[in-house]
């Protein structure tokens, strides 16, 4: 029995053996395919790091969730080299070029460099409408445009009931800014716009640039009442909507190209004029005109907008960083604006100019139907719609 023990350990030995052979042959990439390499996962902080979104503006945003890790690869890599082209009628002092420039350098980063957008400022590239026509064209891809010019497009009439006089409640800038961007980044005007492009062509990438209340200047009299606007040549902006207001409060409007504004009121082929209080000071009209009076008849945003034949052509990543990064810079703009305003205001009365605030229960009574005139682009039903909404 000894003997026999003695046998089967010797043949347990010799498996103990054979199975170390194998193992070790196996370890070193022995057998007839090798073994796989294993893939090494990202570090969960890297990974972060690059599928993060750029940093919305500090003062105004909060910084946008990071993207899943598996929607990283449609980032940079992927978007097609282009030139986009931006313009407007500012000049480079004015809040909306700062807005323009931050929605390039947000499209440069969010695209890895592959978007390049140009901006044109200070209507280097035509007028107001002479843009909103060339976006409407496809000659260029965006331009900068208020409610008062892009009411004119069929399908965006219903844009104009913002620019009806007193129809935000609040004051000042800061009381009505709230209201604004409230219903122009919401249901009400999603829809306006989901339906205005396809019928024009032309689509909103964001609705809510804060640009300000709307004040009168001129160079002949200080006005304290609404009486004392009655016969002022005042330039307005070349659409009907711009004149309500100042008509129903007796002016003699002139609708004129921003760009001929100036001299206009220094060869006194008009009184004045009427722009928030960044404009004003921006464009050095204090050196022309004299009096300011805070009539705040007209409140507005100023609106980016689109060829959508051409926003439509664009892959849906591409499409969400557009937008994302128009709506981001324009809380950049919104914010720098609404300082500059209330700035600008004491810097004008630095620069000499006479202030005074006409009672503005008295202009809003004079001005009350004026909506009724554009019955051929909102319903009175969408008026008081908008009214209510805020």
């Amino acid at each position: 029995m000894r003997t026999n023990s003695k046998r089967f350990l010797g043949v347990i030995s010799l498996l103990v053996v054979a199975a170390i052979a194998a193992m070790a042959l196996v370890a070193c990439g022995g057998g007839s395919a090798p073994a796989a390499a294993p893939t090494k996962a990202p570090e969960p902080a890297k990974a972060a790091e690059a599928t993060k979104p750029a940093a919305a503006p500090a003062a105004t945003t909060a910084a946008a969730p990071a993207a899943p890790a598996t929607t990283a690869p449609a980032a940079a890599a992927n978007f097609p080299k282009m030139d986009v082209k931006l313009g407007h009628g500012g000049v480079l002092d004015m809040s909306y070029h700062k807005g323009a420039v931050k929605f390039s350098e947000l499209m440069k980063e969010r695209t890895g460099g592959n978007v390049n957008v140009q901006v044109f400022p200070n209507s280097q590239l035509g007028s107001e409408k002479d843009m909103l026509e060339q976006v409407k064209n496809g000659v260029i891809q965006i331009s900068l445009t208020t409610p008062v010019m892009l009411a004119n497009y069929e399908g965006w009439g219903q844009i104009g009931v913002t620019a009806m006089p007193y129809i935000f409640k609040g004051d000042t800038d800061e009381d009505q800014y709230p209201a604004l961007m409230k219903l122009m980044r919401g249901p009400i005007f999603k829809d306006v716009n989901d339906k205005a492009a396809k019928i024009s062509g032309i689509r909103g990438l964001d609705l809510g640039w804060w640009y300000g209340t709307r004040n009168l200047t001129n160079k002949t009299k200080e006005i304290k009442t609404a009486d004392d606007i009655k016969g002022l040549k005042i330039r307005t902006m070349d659409a009907p909507i711009a004149r309500g207001a100042l008509d129903a409060l007796g002016a003699a409007t002139t609708p004129m190209a921003v760009a001929e504004l100036y001299s206009a009121m220094q060869m006194g082929v008009v009184d004045g004029q009427e722009n928030p209080y960044n404009t004003t000071y921006a464009s050095k009209y204090y050196e022309v005109q004299k009096y300011l009076a805070a009539t705040g008849h007209m409140s507005m945003t100023v609106l980016m907008v689109t060829n959508d034949k051409w926003f439509q052509g664009l892959s849906p990543e591409l499409q969400a960083i557009v937008v994302k990064s128009m709506q981001d810079a324009g809380d950049y703009q919104s914010d720098i604006q609404l300082k500059m305003n209330k700035q600008n205001l004491q810097d004008l009365q630095d620069k000499g100019m006479v202030f005074s605030k006409p009672d503005k229960a008295q202009l809003a009574e004079k001005t009350k139907d004026v909506y009724k005139q554009f019955s051929n682009l909102f319903t009175a039903d969408f008026y008081n719609q908008v009214k209510a909404a805020q």
